[in-house]
């Protein structure tokens, strides 16, 4: 090329494995050579980009209009297949700055090549029906409306009409897909299956049939003939050979070539051009049922299976070879989540599959703009450069850093796309001879690089999640704490509010047994000596009143040692709580018509003072809200012990807390119980309903006590 800029033309298709897309490609490739060009294959779709609707995406579009073109060729016809017409148009708009060449689908203002198609359809349903004496035919046609698959349906339905008014063929969509032939023939043969032709509108779709057709033992040609259109070349290589429509593909892309380099001026245009002829044409092969020829023709075909058998073997072992190579460099990727490892690999592998140049772009996937791009990998020969973790950063203008390297005639373009989200692409020199090769290693450098950025993310978001956690626990910690000091505080302030509590009950009980039932008792016997002097005297409402005065002051005196003995259980200490309890239930029974039962375990006992205090404080007041509130015709105080615990408990038959809507188990009385049950580990626990209340309080034994 010299010194010559090279001209770059992109090259819009939807799929570069394709062989129809791919023959195009390299004919426009062969003629390239001729000119200072550069061409760019762009792919267009894969089965990851589909969206809901079933229409591609404009990835590729999108990334060929930001891209620096000086010329664009477009394969609107497969386009045809899930674009629209007007979403064609308004994409090809985009490049209204730059000479287009259409090749299939016409449009105002661009260039349009189309093969001469018109009665290559006509000369094969003719020969099905005159020479193979076919009637019952089903068509396999394209997607719905797509301009090509609809001119070929209709020229057969014609010509079809005009030999056999009687004819009825059906006709079924299969979008130009194999698999979808083959889905649907199989449907039409579990159904009632009367067809003795298959006419499918490309050749893939007659390739799909045929594997339907042999295996459900309706063998190809003698009880079903299937013919194509395209004439690629596994056609010839198929078992049996297809009979075919040929176009002329590599021509088409030759014509394009040669129209772009006039329009940029990059040689002297002939006036006649040298690919005049874009006529299709019948290719009779042995799928039709034309199988016999005599002898000549016998050897023919036998030169014909040996050369197929040849093509055959070595498509098998390219096909091992490229899945070989495939399987290292997947291999080699799964092993790590490591971008700059997984890139590494993913040089060797590229080098190992004989492409001299490539590179990986990624763009911001956090940003719809996708003009400004990162370069991470870049392989040249046997250098390879790595730039992780942030790339190289450049305008995609020029579709790499210092734009594409001048040494090479042309390059795939495979945009890097997972689901809806666009990650960048992947450029390289078509080298591979497996031409199926570039959408593989695109799908394995969506997912390895995809895997990469997620697992990279999961650890930014692990660490700053550790840091947040490390955080918080030092926050938590600390709360902690100041939580457990504050708790320390109040616990330390509810027992010394008990103690004093306690302190002043007994100080007052002291007081009140030492000297005022003293004084009661003594005032008591003054009374009765005055009575026993008055009764020696005749004032009878004297000594009366001198008995009254007795019988009052004793009274008085048993009632203030009974507060006494409530404020200051005097025999705790002396006798136990055992002790303790029964005397206040007797002293209750007394006061209260003895409605009080008392049940002690065998064996039951507290050694520990301070909880014995407490638990009796506990059993007191509960007895006395009992007494006082329940209006119970029966209660029972019960103490209960074995190995692991203590529970002294008060239940009675009343009306429980119903009649003061629960506002007991809030008032201040169960409060000075709970701190009481707290104070010495212990857990107090109150039921109530209209048939009675049950208050206890159990208290864990640690081990040893």
């Amino acid at each position: 090329m010299g010194s010559t800029v090279p001209k770059r033309i992109g090259f819009l298709a939807t799929q570069f494995d394709e062989y129809y897309q791919n023959l195009v490609f390299h004919g426009a490739l062969e003629e390239a050579r001729r000119y200072p060009v550069q061409l760019i294959f762009y792919e267009g779709s894969n089965s990851d980009t589909l969206n809901k609707a079933g229409a591609l995406d404009d990835t590729a579009f999108s990334l060929a209009a930001k891209t620096q073109l000086d010329g664009l060729i477009v394969m609107t016809n497969t386009m045809g297949s899930s674009f629209s017409r007007e979403r064609i148009a308004g994409y090809l708009a985009s490049f209204s700055h730059i000479p287009i060449v259409s090749i299939g689908l016409s449009f105002d203002n661009v260039y349009t090549l189309s093969p001469h198609a018109s009665g290559g359809m006509s000369q094969l349903t003719s020969h099905l029906v005159e020479v193979h004496k076919r009637r019952h035919f089903l068509f396999l046609a394209g997607p719905q409306g797509h301009p090509e698959s609809e001119a070929r349906k209709r020229e057969f339905l014609d010509t079809l009409s005009e030999l056999l008014p009687e004819a009825k063929p059906t006709v079924v969509y299969a979008d130009f897909l194999e698999e979808k032939a083959y889905e649907r023939t199989l449907s039409a043969i579990e159904g009632t299956w009367d067809f003795d032709a298959v006419v499918a509108a490309n050749d893939q779709m007659a390739f799909g049939s045929i594997r339907a057709l042999e295996e459900y033992g309706l063998h190809v040609p003698s009880r079903v003939s299937v013919t194509g259109f395209d004439d690629i070349p596994y056609s010839v290589l198929s078992i049996p050979a297809l009979t075919t429509i040929h176009q002329p593909t590599t021509e088409l892309g030759r014509r394009a070539i040669e129209y772009l380099a006039s329009e940029l001026e990059l040689g002297t245009a002939d006036e006649v051009s040298r690919f005049t002829d874009l006529t299709t044409s019948f290719v009779i092969r042995q799928s039709c049922g034309c199988m016999n020829g005599g002898a000549e023709y016998a050897e023919s075909t036998v030169d014909q299976l040996q050369g197929r058998l040849r093509n055959l073997f070595s498509l098998q072992v390219s096909e091992r070879s490229r899945s070989g190579f495939l399987r290292r460099i997947e291999a080699a990727v799964v092993r790590t989540f490591k971008l700059e490892e997984i890139l590494y690999e993913l040089a060797n592998g590229l080098k190992r599959l004989g492409i001299r140049f490539a590179a990986v772009v990624m763009v911001d996937m956090h940003k719809k703009d996708t003009s400004q791009a990162s370069l991470f990998m870049r392989l040249d020969g046997d250098a390879v450069h790595i730039q992780t973790p942030n790339g190289q950063q450049f305008s995609t203008r020029a579709l790499l850093p210092q734009g594409l390297p001048g040494d090479f005639q042309a390059y795939v373009c495979e945009p890097l796309q997972f689901g809806s989200e666009q990650m960048g692409y992947f450029i390289c020199t078509p080298d591979a001879k497996d031409m199926h090769v570039y959408a593989t290693l695109r799908d394995l450098i969506t997912t390895s690089v995809k895997g990469a950025l997620i697992m990279s993310l999961e650890k930014d978001r692990e660490l700053t999640l550790q840091r947040e956690v490390n955080k918080r626990t030092m926050e938590l910690m600390a709360a902690n704490k100041q939580l457990k000091k504050e708790i320390s505080q109040r616990k330390e302030l509810e027992h010394e509010l008990l103690e004093i509590s306690n302190n002043i009950m007994t100080r007052i009980g002291q007081d009140i047994h030492d000297d005022l039932c003293q004084d009661l008792a003594a005032l008591g016997m003054l009374a009765a000596t005055l009575e026993s002097t008055l009764k020696k005297t005749e004032l009878t409402g004297a000594q009366q009143l001198a008995r009254h005065i007795s019988e009052s002051a004793l009274k008085s005196a048993y009632t203030a040692k009974q507060i006494a003995r409530d404020l200051f259980p005097s025999d705790l200490q002396d006798n136990g709580l055992t002790a303790s309890v029964m005397q206040l239930v007797k002293s209750k029974n007394i006061t209260d018509g003895g409605r009080i039962a008392l049940e002690i375990q065998p064996h039951f006992q507290v050694d520990d003072t301070q909880m014995a205090i407490q638990l009796y404080r506990i059993i007191q007041e509960a007895l006395n809200n009992a007494i006082k509130h329940a209006h119970a015709n029966h209660i029972t105080v019960r103490l209960q012990s074995d190995k692991q615990s203590i529970t002294v408990e008060v239940a009675d038959d009343g009306v429980g807390f119903e009649v003061r809507k629960g506002k007991a188990a809030s008032g201040m009385g169960m409060k000075i119980l709970t701190y009481r049950a707290n104070l010495i580990g212990g857990s107090l626990n109150v039921s109530s309903s209209p048939e009675g209340t049950v208050v206890s309080c159990t208290v864990t034994l640690q081990e040893g006590v």
